[in-house]
């Protein structure tokens, strides 16, 4: 494991390896390591989670309230049915990763590993812009939250706008009942508070990250299998070819490595198949409560839109990457049949067409990631999504 290990510590995959690292979810870390983790999550989420709750028990009577404090109660349920669902099939994870490195470390040409490097590269780079546009957010959301209160002056105006102005409105990054006086003990709920929503946001970080990683190394192994297809007739290399007949051997390398791919894809869709369900699904919720807030924010209290334009940007942000993910697997899998078709079969042995006939078979319909095996993720489900939660916020403006 060690070996393992030292591997995505020299590779381009390293950023995984740190942010799992730090979460617990490394899955060749002991097992004591990853308890303790858990053990730590579990307490910092779990009292945040409680308190939360109520929270909103304690404005269950008041709507504006209550829709104003279940985006957040969403967020970290969010987050702790994400990780339920990463150490459930932490076991598929160390799959996923193990086929990694065999992969980097198979006989393969020259070419077919640079290309694989440029889509590492280009996920390592995507993967550190996306860790910090996110927490970045999160700072920035934190420190909008702090600023109310520094900045806050109270109110001498006892109208319903003045009643309905809560703590949370005013210095706490959510509504949360800590059943102790919040202006006493401020710092410290203001900590636990920021501490909670940080954790959730680094936590929804690491798994996307994980996500776009290998969703990047699918790209690549499609892109050198496309390679290998289209010169599949002319490639000759003696250290990787068993057989006389080089154009056979070449379709018989390029079935194996199709195989080992629809393979990986099937691992990755069983690994985020029920945790994106419950993200995208939750999320629509989300985007039509926030959608109300930032309207109300901005006839009511302008203070408070940053902060919660800030959530919203991040929200529709993470949709967005979802999907989009989704749709490259898509697209990249189904170029597999273009570049099969623009071989030159018609220059190869019968045996050969053969072969290359039933690839093409298999590779005519694309790949695709579904949540929970019924949705499939593409910028279809991402309009729809949009056009779902702009209902629901229409629905909110007219009761």
């Amino acid at each position: 494991m060690s070996d393992i290990d030292q591997y995505f510590k020299n590779s381009h995959y390293n950023i995984i390896r740190i942010l799992l690292g730090i979460s617990g979810l490394w899955p060749f870390h002991t097992r004591n390591r990853r308890y303790a983790i858990y053990l730590t999550m579990i307490l910092v989420l779990g009292t945040g989670y409680i308190f939360q709750i109520l929270g909103i028990v304690e404005v269950w009577h008041d709507s504006f309230e209550l829709i104003n404090a279940i985006p957040f109660l969403f967020f970290t349920t969010i987050a702790l049915g994400k990780m339920i669902c990463t150490v459930y099939t932490l076991p598929q994870i160390k799959v996923l990763l193990t086929r990694m490195r065999e992969y980097r470390l198979s006989p393969k040409s020259n070419e077919e590993t640079k290309i694989q490097n440029s889509h590492a590269q280009y996920g390592r780079k995507f993967g550190y812009a996306y860790t910090g546009f996110l927490l970045g957010h999160s700072v920035l959301y934190l420190l909008s939250s702090l600023s109310l209160k520094i900045f806050h002056t109270p109110s001498n105006e006892t109208d319903e706008l003045s009643d309905k102005e809560s703590n949370y409105r005013i210095g706490l990054p959510h509504r949360a009942n800590y059943i102790v006086d919040v202006d006493t003990y401020y710092v410290p709920i203001f900590i636990h508070s920021a501490i909670c929503d940080f954790t959730c946001t680094y936590l929804l970080t690491v798994f996307d990250v994980l996500y776009l990683t290998v969703v990047e190394y699918c790209c690549g192994l499609f892109a050198s299998l496309r390679y290998r297809l289209e010169i599949a007739l002319v490639f000759n290399d003696d250290k990787l070819r068993t057989l006389k007949d080089k154009s056979y051997a070449n379709i018989v390398y390029c079935i194996r490595r199709h195989a080992e791919s629809m393979q990986f894809v099937s691992i990755v869709e069983s690994v985020y198949s029920l945790s994106l369900l419950l993200h995208v699904g939750s999320f629509v919720l989300v985007i039509s409560f926030l959608l109300y807030q930032v309207l109300n924010d901005l006839e009511v209290n302008a203070n408070t839109v940053v902060r919660t334009t800030a959530y919203l940007n991040a929200v529709l942000f993470n949709v967005f990457f979802e999907n989009w993910q989704g749709q490259k697997i898509i697209d990249s899998s189904e170029k597999v049949f273009e570049s099969a078709y623009n071989t030159e079969w018609y220059n190869m042995p019968i045996a050969t067409r053969k072969l290359l006939i039933i690839m093409m078979i298999k590779s005519e319909k694309p790949l695709m990631l579904k949540m929970g095996k019924v949705v499939l993720l593409s910028y279809i489900t991402f309009n729809t999504v949009l056009r779902t939660s702009s209902s629901y916020f229409m629905l909110l403006r007219s009761l």
